[in-house]
């Protein structure tokens, strides 16, 4: 019985979300299992294939649906036990944004006092981090990519 009154509050906010949150939610799912699983098959440069430039300008999202595709990544990779990892949470939300040519996504590295070596994903908009920030730890970019 416990379990059930312990999923009962996540499922009454998951009710009471709008309709566009949910949907971005299912989309944020969708999008991170694909990117986890070809990230298992297929080398990082398939990723970074260049795209013929279009023609046409490209559209700017408001602000609120920035927030909330990050807000559904960062829900649906915090709540499923799959190991969604800074670069399929980044790639995910690039995505899910990909008609702003403006979202870029960076990747950095960084070695610490001990010599080991990190890297880390992270994706700006508008000249700042919207998912991905790391306080305190400095990453030197090495690729962004819009």
């Amino acid at each position: 019985m416990r379990n059930s009154s312990k999923r009962q509050p996540s499922l009454v906010r998951l009710a009471a979300l709008s309709s566009r949150r949910k949907r971005l939610l299912i989309e944020a799912f969708l999008t991170l299992a694909v990117y986890k699983g070809l990230l298992l098959v297929l080398p990082f440069k398939f990723f970074l294939r260049k795209e013929q430039p279009e023609s046409v300008s490209s559209p700017t999202f408001d602000e609120q649906y920035v927030s909330d595709v990050v807000w559904a990544v960062r829900v649906v990779s915090s709540r499923l036990p799959l190991g969604f990892t800074c670069l399929v949470q980044a790639l995910s939300a690039k995505w899910l944004l990909k008609q702003d040519a403006s979202v870029r996504l960076c990747i950095g590295v960084q070695k610490n006092s001990t010599q080991d070596f990190s890297a880390h994903a992270w994706l700006v908009y508008q000249r700042r981090i919207i998912l991905g920030e790391q306080e305190g730890q400095p990453f030197q970019p090495i690729l962004e990519w819009s």
